[in-house]
């Protein structure tokens, strides 16, 4: 089923790849059941978008036409997935076994860390024949991938499809990961959307409200409306509270994870990156971006714990699942490990998301997609296992397991909702008012740079202004 025609709604060789928890944090452990692969590539095709997959032998020109086969019909054996190695991807590795039981097809979950992943991507598209029959596609990569015709087209698959219904994904996630340029290219699985998270059992607390009131003469609810009353919030709470729970906990850690971050709060100050036509409008915005960053340095250095100007997810989601962290800025779906971790660490602790001060949180999602460098027999199998995995069942029990909902139909159900309501009750309009993550080519280095960049001043190697010059330069390279 496909979304109405408006739009609108109606080789090299790699270490063996760790195995990761439900957390997102490494672990040694050797491989499940599942057997978990090296793979070999060929050349990136990340910021090389002219790049094409297939060889001579014709592996790379199957039609989706083709794809038209009965599930009892498949005439494969196994298939490979490639994933980074988090939560929701993890969830649905260990639920595979239900496909493999309905099948009888081995499902092989390889995942590597980001950097990685994305390597592994771009080389695996560009060989003669993909060693990955789906892989797991990030809104950076797809502009890329795209312009190379390295995945297959979906829509003629969508529209004989009765399991997936583009309509029924939010449009948001929908226009950020799957399509580009009028062709559908992956299928939405996850959504990485970048909301605050408070500890509602403080924020609502009257005797915690009331001592923040007395001691800076502030109501404590207002710290969340706009940047600069957010970074006032986070600093006065670590004061109040002797460093026994901070303010903040954000992600400092070089390129990517500072910049996602940084976004919504640099959006919280009305400035825009990338604008929805891949054009880099980031120099526009100068003003807000300074503004933005000598607000994100301080809420770090002075609201956020000693040495969290390096640390990522897995760093701010144990601190604040200890219940030492007050807020954070960060990939709703690890509020989830946070929440559980809270309920074992804390008497009432729970996080609650709320949108990112200032209102316009950054919107992301991870997809999935096929190679078209892959025989007709393995690409119908891959198609046949994504539908699997976006049945109803599937993405409902993907939540319930500790994912992330993209689909209207299941923030609609009560179960769903119910078993996080302080994450989901609000999922949609916070994705309705937040801005897209760029999918256009140059994206992912624009954000990793320009993420340098913010690093750099909240070192202390650069003025901010230098800083957000320097950024704002190798932006607009990189969109070239």
């Amino acid at each position: 089923m496909t979304r109405s025609e408006s739009g609108d709604r109606a080789s090299s060789t790699h270490s063996e790849p760790a195995r990761w928890t439900l957390t997102g944090t490494a672990s040694t452990a050797g491989p499940s059941r599942r057997r978990f692969l090296t793979a070999a590539g060929a050349a990136s095709v990340i910021g090389l978008a002219g790049c094409v997959g297939g060889g001579d032998d014709g592996s790379g020109s199957v039609s989706p036409d083709d794809l038209d086969v009965a599930p009892d019909e498949l005439e494969v054996d196994e298939i490979n997935v490639l994933a980074e190695g988090v939560a929701d991807n993890l969830v649905l590795a260990e639920m595979s076994d239900r496909f493999e039981d309905e099948y009888g097809v081995t499902v092989n979950w390889t995942d590597f860390g980001y950097e990685q992943t994305q390597e592994e991507a771009s080389n695996q598209v560009a060989a003669d024949e993909s060693a990955y029959d789906v892989m797991t596609i990030d809104t950076y990569w797809v502009g890329d991938f795209a312009l190379g015709e390295n995945l297959l087209p979906l829509d003629s698959l969508i529209g004989g499809s009765d399991v997936v219904d583009s309509d029924n994904y939010l449009e948001e996630v929908w226009d950020t990961v799957a399509h580009f340029e009028g062709t559908t290219w992956t299928i939405p699985f996850w959504q990485w959307t970048l909301g605050a998270g408070y500890r509602e059992d403080l924020l609502q607390d009257d005797e915690f409200a009331a001592q923040y009131e007395s001691e800076f003469g502030e109501d404590l609810q207002s710290g969340t409306e706009s940047v600069s009353a957010y970074a006032d919030m986070t600093v006065n709470i670590t004061e109040m509270t002797g460093g026994d729970v901070h303010g903040a906990a954000l992600m400092g850690q070089s390129g990517t994870k500072a910049n996602d971050q940084w976004l919504g709060l640099f959006q919280g100050k009305g400035g825009t990156f990338i604008d929805e036509e891949g054009n880099p409008v980031y120099g526009d915005y100068r003003q807000e971006a300074i503004e933005a960053t000598e607000d994100w340095i301080r809420i770090i250095h002075e609201g956020g714990p000693d040495g969290s100007g390096s640390w990522g997810f897995p760093e701010v989601s144990e601190h604040v699942g200890r219940g030492d962290g007050f807020s954070a800025i960060n990939y709703n779906i690890f509020y989830v490990n946070m929440n559980n971790a809270l309920s074992e660490n804390t008497e009432n602790g729970q996080i609650k998301q709320y949108d990112t001060p200032g209102g316009s949180p950054a919107v992301g999602s991870w997809s999935l997609g096929i190679p078209a460098n892959l025989s007709e027999e393995r690409a119908q199998a891959a198609w046949t296992y994504i539908q699997w995995a976006n049945s109803f069942e599937m993405r409902k029990q993907r939540i319930l397991n500790g994912g992330s909902p993209v689909c209207y139909d299941t923030l609609d159900d009560d179960e769903v909702v119910e078993s996080n309501p302080l994450l989901w009750e609000n999922l949609e309009e916070l994705i309705t008012g937040g801005k897209s993550i760029s999918k256009y080519p140059g994206a992912l280095q624009a954000n990793t740079r320009n993420g340098e960049e913010l690093s750099a001043a909240l070192a202390g190697g650069k003025s901010v202004e230098d800083a957000i010059d320097a950024g704002i330069e190798a932006v607009e390279n990189a969109m070239e």
